[in-house]
């Protein structure tokens, strides 16, 4: 608890001094779920593992110029969505990087172990392709410790630069070499990974289709205004919003505090229509429904069995 402490308070400390590099939390939700990205990602996350692990000075920087050139080619691929990466990583990896030290100073075990512990997130093949997000933390944290050898006082100036993490690691890996990296093949491991990355997402609509209650589907021209990045799930032409989601209807903003999917068209912000799944029947008026928790929504309904269909005006 201490060492989750000690991160969450870094993050105020962020605030207090005026921390700038936020990523577009969009590129997030719409990042691509690549074979090729995937293969390349999970072998330049297991080159940076080894690079901060390996004692041997010439195999270090093998590593570590390996991570740099696997990223460069990744960067050619899929520029905006590494900007991404990059500065979720700053932004969280510094995080990561005081938790790990409080919790290494409160652990029993020694420093090795909690480095190898940390590791294992990294590592994770699994989650890494089907949480982007969070497993940008651990590659951000790496980093740091990269960075402690590689640029001992790196933290002294960090807040007043625009630079990423990943930016400062190049910058102080030497000579790096542009190592050429052959055509991608994909390994049954990436296969197995995206498969699980996509199963994961259909269980989790799945599952909200499963809940108990009465079906409603509005439809028309509706536009998201305020959502949470951390806790919306990806799929085809839609996203499953699981803690919340603000939309403007007719004019007028409505806050859904429950589990919705928003089917979108031109633009993730662009929605066509919405499917939540309500405990209570909605009060029905002539020309509109009102919906418990929501408020009222003008337009014409039918009802059929359990589901409900409300066209906005």
């Amino acid at each position: 608890m201490y060492s989750i402490l000690v991160h969450e308070l870094f993050h105020g400390y962020q605030y207090i001094k005026g921390e700038k590099r936020f990523p577009d939390e969009m590129m997030g939700i719409t990042y691509p779920l690549s074979k090729d990205n995937v293969e390349l990602r999970n072998q330049e996350r297991t080159n940076l593992y080894s690079a901060l692990l390996e004692n041997n000075i010439i195999k270090k920087k093998q590593y570590l110029h390996n991570f740099i050139a696997l990223r460069e080619k990744r960067t050619a691929k899929i520029k905006e969505y590494l900007t991404y990466e990059k500065l979720i990583e700053t932004v969280e990896g510094p995080a990561w990087y005081v938790e790990l030290k409080a919790y290494s100073e409160k652990s029993p075990d020694d420093y090795h172990s909690v480095l190898k512990k940390y590791g294992q997130q990294l590592l994770n093949k699994y989650e890494s392709t089907s949480s982007i997000r969070r497993s940008c933390y651990s590659s951000g944290l790496f980093m740091c410790l990269l960075l402690e050898e590689l640029s001992p006082g790196w933290m002294e100036s960090f807040f007043g630069i625009e630079e990423t993490v990943y930016d400062l690691v190049k910058k102080h890996s030497g000579d790096y070499i542009k190592y050429p990296i052959a055509g991608v093949k994909i390994s049954s491991e990436t296969e197995k990974a995206v498969n699980f990355a996509l199963e994961k997402r259909k269980n989790e609509f799945e599952e909200f289709y499963q809940q108990a209650g009465i079906h409603l589907y509005i439809e028309g021209e509706i536009t998201a205004k305020t959502y949470d990045p951390m806790n919306i799930i990806p799929l085809e032409d839609r996203l499953l919003h699981k803690s919340f989601l603000e939309v403007r209807i007719n004019n007028e903003a409505y806050h859904i505090q429950q589990p919705v999917i928003a089917y979108f068209g031109n633009g993730i912000q662009s929605i066509n229509r919405l499917h939540l799944i309500l405990e209570n029947k909605p009060i029905e008026n002539i020309d509109s429904l009102t919906i418990d928790g929501v408020g009222e929504i003008k337009g014409r309904y039918k009802k059929q069995e359990n589901t409900l269909h409300l066209l906005i005006k």
